[in-house]
C-alpha cells in the first residue's frame, strides 16, 4: 500500500489533505487587442464552469464507487421508479390527433359514417371563428356549397348533396377518397387516398 499523497492526481491528493480544489484559473485572462473583452470574459467563465462540473463529476462518481452496495441498491431503485414514472406520464399523456383530430388552423375535423351503402361525413368546426363560404369537395369531382358553419358546430354531408359538373348528381353509395375543405379563411385536406390526415 502506498503512503497518502504519493503518486496521486492532484485532486485526490487534495482531497486526503482536507483541502478543496477548484479548477478556476488564478490569473484572469487579459483583455483581447481587437476590444472584445466580453467574449474573452464569456469565454473563459464558460470553460471555468466546465471545468468546476467536470471536477464535481469526477468527484460524485468517485464517491458512488466508494459507497457501500445497499447505498447503490436505494439509488438504483430510485432511479428505476424515476425512469418508469417519467415512461408512465409519457404514456398518459395524449399525443396529437392524428386519427379524426383537428388537422388544421380551420379547426376541421372529419368524422365518416360506419355505413357503406348509405355514406354520410360530418365535418366539426372545432374552431373559435365561424367558416364563411365553405365548399367540400369530395373525389376532385363533387361538390357541396355551405354558405356559414358557426364555431363548434358541425355539418353533415351526404352524397346527395354533392354535385358534379353540368350538375350532375353523385352516385348514392359514392365513397370518398379525397376530400377537401375550402373557406374563406383557407383549405385543408381532410382526407386524401382514403386516409385521415
Amino acid at each position: 500500500m502506498r503512503p497518502p499523497g504519493r503518486n496521486l492526481p492532484p485532486h485526490q491528493a487534495a482531497y486526503l489533505a482536507g483541502r478543496t480544489v477548484s479548477a478556476a484559473r488564478s490569473d484572469p485572462l487579459p483583455l483581447d487587442e481587437d476590444g472584445l473583452p466580453l467574449q474573452t470574459r464569456l469565454r473563459s467563465q464558460a470553460e471555468s464552469t466546465a471545468l468546476n462540473v467536470v471536477a464535481i463529476l469526477r468527484e460524485t462518481w468517485e464517491d458512488f464507487r466508494n459507497a457501500d452496495r445497499y447505498f447503490k441498491y436505494k439509488l438504483a431503485i430510485l432511479v428505476a421508479w424515476a425512469v418508469l414514472s417519467l415512461a408512465g406520464v409519457f404514456v398518459a399523456c395524449p399525443a396529437t390527433p392524428s386519427l379524426g383530430g383537428p388537422s388544421s388552423s380551420l379547426g376541421a375535423r372529419l368524422v365518416m359514417g360506419e355505413e357503406t351503402e348509405h355514406p354520410a361525413y360530418v365535418l366539426s368546426n372545432e374552431s373559435d371563428r365561424a367558416w364563411e363560404d365553405v365548399v367540400v369537395v369530395v373525389n376532385h369531382s363533387y361538390r357541396a356549397a355551405i354558405s356559414h358553419v358557426e364555431p363548434r358546430a358541425f355539418v353533415t354531408i351526404t352524397p346527395k348533396q354533392l354535385m358534379g359538373d353540368n350538375g350532375k348528381l353523385a352516385p348514392f353509395n359514392l365513397r370518398a377518397t379525397d376530400l377537401e375543405l375550402h373557406t374563406r379563411k383557407g383549405s385543408v385536406v381532410l382526407l386524401e387516398a382514403g386516409k385521415p390526415r
